[in-house]
């Protein structure tokens, strides 16, 4: 009977060769392998694993060995751990890549700990997010959620690529989905109302990419329209001018200020105009305006006036320069990896497409990473008869507490600070009610930009890099958009106020 067990049990291993493999111990019966010109030995070769994998088995007394059953179908995956949630790859809203080399990858929201860390990410690794939770963006990493602080992570397109530019601004016609990808068939990401305003940076198949809530998505094209540049009206002044013919109106901006006969600082002064005055002004060219005044033609230095249109949008044919602050070797204020020269641009660009919108003639002392002087930016306005100029910034406290927008002006010998004072109000306030700042008001401070300049000139400190509030909202696109949008409606409340 025992003979016949054994027998019994040697059968099925030879006849289960293909799914069982079994390892010789020093009581395995001297089971031989297979023979390399076996038909099947490339097959059943395949599936040996290693020994530390196999179980213990024993038949009687006789045979024991290793034996691992192995499948010609695919392995089915592990069972899910009671209380650990399983990955659902059809739930991810988007796709992020590490701006710093060494971001910590944590398995809970807790960066006052190192027990936590599960795992670190260089600078351009990408994470798959499947939800934004404050400060942090929980991941997936090593197949289950972890989460990485969302200020040293930046959002890539459903093709893992960099967002990009602003193309344009469009505001929603109706209730929308912002989809993952490009097609309605996707996740949902989030529902956007009628009537918001978004960011464009590009044109999918019918779909835009946008950001909702700080997280890149697709909206269907058809569901929004453009925004158009506003047609303002001007305010009624707190002074009637004269009637003039032409469509310029000059406002004299400081005291004795010479009309020449000529359009050159040596020619005869024919009279002086007093700070408030008004003159028609017929032409301009390079400095000098061509005015008349008391029925009189004469020369005036153009960054002495305050030039009005009179028609049409009051930006129309302004010179307006814009300065982002710092730039390539000067970064400015930097916070791990975000530093205050590409906030400054980044914004200073947006500023600019608005007012070029408008019809002003708007020139950028840099356009890229690049470092002018202060001095040189101060050459570069003059050289390019700049009629107002507003440098951009980003601000910085050992004391992260303190938080908020404020603006700056400079006071000189001759200069005509009240433009000044005016252009730094209506800037800063539109920036304290549109993005929601803290006030800090405007101050003077005799900074090289603005005190050398010889046109109305204001520097503007977005809010604090140093403090966590501000920090979000610098580096969020749809924040950028609404610094943006208060600065140009500040230089066009300036520009309306005659």
């Amino acid at each position: 009977m025992y003979f016949k067990k054994v027998s019994l049990m040697l059968t099925i291993l030879f006849i289960s060769a293909s799914i069982f493999t079994i390892h010789n111990a020093s009581a395995s019966g001297g089971l031989e392998d297979i023979s390399p010109k076996h038909g099947a030995y490339e097959e059943i070769n395949n599936l040996v694993v290693n020994k530390s994998s196999f179980a213990d088995v024993a038949v009687g007394r006789e045979l024991s060995g290793y034996v691992e059953q192995l499948s010609f179908f695919k392995r089915e995956k592990e069972p899910p751990v009671k209380g650990v949630a399983v990955l659902d790859t059809s739930q991810v809203i988007g796709l992020v890549s590490s701006t710093t080399d060494g971001l910590n990858i944590r398995k809970s929201k807790d960066s006052s700990s190192k027990a936590n860390i599960v795992g670190t990410i260089n600078k351009g690794g990408k994470l798959s997010v499947y939800a934004v939770e404050g400060d942090w963006l929980k991941v997936s990493y090593n197949d289950a959620f972890a989460y990485v602080y969302k200020t040293y992570a930046q959002f890539l397109d459903a093709d893992g690529n960099a967002l990009g530019n602003i193309q344009k601004q469009v505001t929603t016609t109706q209730s929308i989905n912002s989809y993952v990808k490009p097609t309605s068939s996707s996740k949902v990401i989030s529902t956007v109302n009628s009537k918001v305003k978004l960011p464009v940076y590009k044109t999918v198949n019918g779909y835009y990419l946008t950001v909702v809530k700080g997280v890149p998505g697709y909206i269907v094209a058809d569901s929004t329209e453009d925004v158009k540049v506003e047609k303002p009206s001007i305010p009624n002044p707190t002074q009637t001018p004269p009637k003039v013919s032409g469509d310029l109106l000059g406002r004299v901006t400081v005291d004795n200020l010479n009309i020449r006969k000529e359009a050159n600082s040596t020619s005869t002064v024919l009279c002086k105009l007093k700070k408030g005055e008004y003159v028609q002004v017929n032409s301009i060219n390079g400095y000098w305006a061509q005015i008349i005044y008391n029925g009189q033609e004469g020369y005036v230095h153009k960054s002495y006036l305050k030039i009005l249109n009179l028609s049409g949008n009051p930006l129309k044919d302004r010179i307006i320069i814009i300065d982002p602050g710092h730039g390539g070797k000067d970064p400015g204020t930097v916070v791990g990896t975000i530093a205050e020269k590409n906030i400054a641009l980044k914004v200073s660009t947006l500023v600019t497409q608005k007012l070029e919108a408008a019809g002003a003639k708007v020139l950028m002392t840099r356009t890229g990473d690049t470092y002018p002087t202060r001095e040189g930016r101060v050459d570069f306005t003059h050289a390019n008869y700049g009629e107002i100029f507003v440098s951009i910034h980003v601000n910085y406290a050992a004391n992260t507490s303190a938080q908020g927008t404020e603006t700056f002006f400079a006071q000189t010998p001759g200069d005509m600070h009240q433009e000044d004072i005016d252009l730094a109000t209506f800037v800063n306030n539109q920036i304290v009610k549109n993005v929601n700042m803290n006030d800090r008001k405007v101050k003077k401070g005799n900074f090289i930009v603005i005190a050398n300049t010889n046109i109305p000139a204001i520097l503007v400190e977005l809010g604090f890099l140093s403090n966590s509030e501000d920090r979000a909202k610098l580096t969020n696109d749809q924040y950028i958009e609404l610094f943006a949008e208060s600065i140009y409606k500040g230089i066009l409340e300036y520009y309306s106020k005659q």
